[in-house]
């Protein structure tokens, strides 16, 4: 457990942090705001979600939480390329290349399903006050530090949200740290081709 026990927990100790509990009737909005932020922010191997698309005619509906595309497989698990739209709209670039334009994602002439990986947007708190996920759960100051640098700008506590950003900054990096660790720990460099 983290922290803080849910979505309502975090709001006390934003309204602590900024030294106010004159914003609970814009929180939900700022946390929107701040996830928002931090989905432009974070990509971590909490975020990576697998999937299906599915094309008609060569077009796809990329899922609702889609932020960043990782993988297209094709047949037998063949990694399919991002290309230009131009690419997958011309003919002649038959299922090896994909696009992807706005919530829409392309594979020339295809019909049928393709699995995909993708980094998805942090899931919200706002749909209650009992609601937690998993940022909130592993990592609850970056949660409160983005959140209260929101709030600390609805104040205009220039002040408060200069230090609050710092403290954001810090504890970003300590999620990216501990990804890569998680990722990378027991890696091992590979020259690939011919070596001399």
């Amino acid at each position: 457990m983290g922290a803080f026990v849910d979505y309502l927990d975090l709001r006390l100790a934003v309204a602590d942090l900024v030294k106010s509990r004159n914003i609970t009737d814009v929180m939900r909005r700022l946390t929107l705001t701040a996830e928002s932020r931090l989905d432009s922010d974070l990509r971590t191997r909490h975020q990576i979600t697998d999937g299906v698309v599915t094309f008609t005619g060569g077009t796809g509906t990329l899922p609702a939480n889609f932020l960043e595309m990782i993988n297209v497989y094709g047949v037998s698990n063949y990694l399919l390329r991002s290309g230009p739209l131009s690419d997958a709209r011309r003919s002649g670039s038959m299922f090896y290349r994909y696009t992807i334009s706005g919530t829409s994602i392309y594979i020339q002439g295809y019909t049928g399903g393709r699995d995909i990986q993708y980094y998805a947007r942090i899931p919200t708190l706002t749909t209650s006050d009992a609601t937690t996920n998993w940022l909130l759960e592993r990592y609850p100051n970056v949660y409160l530090y983005a959140i209260g640098l929101e709030a600390a700008i609805h104040l205009q506590d220039m002040e408060r949200a200069e230090l609050i950003t710092g403290q954001l900054e810090i504890a970003k990096r300590a999620i990216m740290t501990d990804d890569e660790r998680a990722r990378y720990s027991n890696a091992s460099v590979r020259v690939q081709g011919m070596t001399p």
